[in-house]
């Protein structure tokens, strides 16, 4: 889940993606092109649920895309037009969630939509109905159920088969998994875990639901613990992984820490209870300074230099930052230029026709779109950490779940 807030039970994955020769798409360099110029600008969305109880992760999303558009207007726009970012937060509400969408397109005339809301599911009629492609979902059902969604990486239906994959490959045999009580995907997802786990010989033997303002965790530690799990997954917003795993250790208890997607965070480095911890990304791994993320590490260093400083920054920004790698992807492909318009059906145009296994540049397992088609990708990276240090996991390559039909729900193989 986005841990932002969504749980993959068993969450893992995928192995880091070898760059080498893998490039088909490069984002913009500093060094050549000019600033946006007199073409008219273009209007992108960004829906997010950036505050509430569980934002803790996703609140990075908006500095990060800010600083995805000034540095794209600062390098000749898109196609020569200026991109207009508006941030709509929803809040954790559904109902906000819709009303933002509906702004987005009748009021603010969006091309295009980035997905950084837990509450996707309220909007995607709005955006179908008005053929506006939604950048983003790697983390929500919506990003792998609607062929308006597009997903610039791993989808969010096979997280928990890679996941168990990466489980059983390390040893797991009994896991706990506690959950988020306030979004209901937290709960849903556990249970889907571990039906999958099960086929990989991987019984849950504790599973719990807590609470954001719960002054501690000691009681389903106490449990996790005398059930006799070797490892945990936390579906929650980074900062209650933390308390959780702190709370654990207090009681002598250290399970191996599995988590997936935005969950993770720097400031888990400095717990020593998080060692040897494994964790999957639908998305390049963001500590990893290389030709991949170099633009972003610019763009963030110059527009957001608090991103990379907080004690949250982590996979979530990476995946925005590739939301925003995929639009230019798409304009380039469709070949728009500065004297026409780029509108929405230009954008569809670009997405699906994106040269075959597109990777942005190294930021993404390779991607395909099939207009009419919700994104089917199965291929995770794979990372953990290691004597207080995030590593590469799998020897730099990634980990696929077995394809399934696009858009059902994989359960076992």
């Amino acid at each position: 889940m986005r841990e932002r807030v969504k749980m993959t039970a068993v969450a893992l994955a995928a192995g880091a993606l070898a760059l080498a020769g893998a490039v088909s798409f490069v984002v913009m360099p500093a060094t050549a092109a000019t600033a946006a110029g007199s073409a008219s600008a273009i209007t992108i969305a960004d829906l997010c649920s950036c505050t509430g109880p569980e934002a803790s992760t996703i609140s990075q999303t908006t500095d990060t895309m800010q600083a995805w558009a000034s540095w794209v207007n600062d390098h000749g726009g898109l196609a020569g037009h200026k991109v207009n970012l508006v941030v709509l937060d929803d809040g954790y509400s559904g109902a906000k969630a819709l009303a933002n969408a509906q702004t987005a397109v009748n009021q603010d005339h969006a091309v295009a939509i980035f997905d950084n809301s837990d509450e996707d599911p309220s909007f995607a009629s709005v955006v179908k109905g008005a053929n506006v492609p939604v950048l983003g979902g790697q983390e929500t059902d919506s990003g792998w159920q609607n062929s308006d969604f597009f997903p610039a990486g791993a989808t969010f239906n096979y997280t928990n088969s890679v996941g168990a994959i990466v489980a059983k490959n390390a040893g797991v045999k009994k896991m706990s998994a506690l959950y988020c009580v306030e979004v209901a995907i937290c709960a849903e997802s556990v249970h889907a875990g571990e039906q999958v786990a099960k086929h990989y010989g991987i019984q849950y033997v504790y599973k719990a639901g807590i609470g954001f303002a719960a002054p501690n965790y000691t009681a389903q530690c106490l449990a996790a613990k005398q059930s006799g799990a070797t490892a945990m997954t936390v579906g929650d917003a980074s900062s209650i992984v933390e308390h959780v795993v702190q709370d654990c250790a207090t009681q002598g208890y250290t399970p191996k820490q599995l988590s997936s997607d935005g969950t993770v965070a720097i400031a888990w480095l400095a717990i020593p209870a998080f060692n040897g911890n494994i964790d999957t990304q639908s998305d390049f791994l963001w500590f990893v300074h290389n030709s991949a993320t170099s633009t972003m590490y610019a763009a963030l260093n110059k527009y957001a230099p608090q991103v990379p400083k907080g004690p949250n920054f982590g996979e979530v920004v990476l995946q925005s930052w590739s939301d925003g790698a995929l639009m230019q992807a798409a304009v380039q492909a469709a070949k728009a230029t500065s004297s026409s318009p780029v509108t929405s059906a230009l954008i569809l145009k670009g997405l699906y026709g994106l040269p075959t296994n597109e990777t942005l540049g190294g930021l993404s397992p390779p991607l395909h779109f099939v207009k009419g088609q919700p994104a089917n990708n199965s291929c995770f990276f794979e990372m953990g950490i290691k004597n207080s240090k995030f590593v590469v996991l799998h020897n730099g390559t990634t980990i696929c779940a077995p394809l399934v039909k696009p858009g059902t729900l994989p359960t076992s193989h």
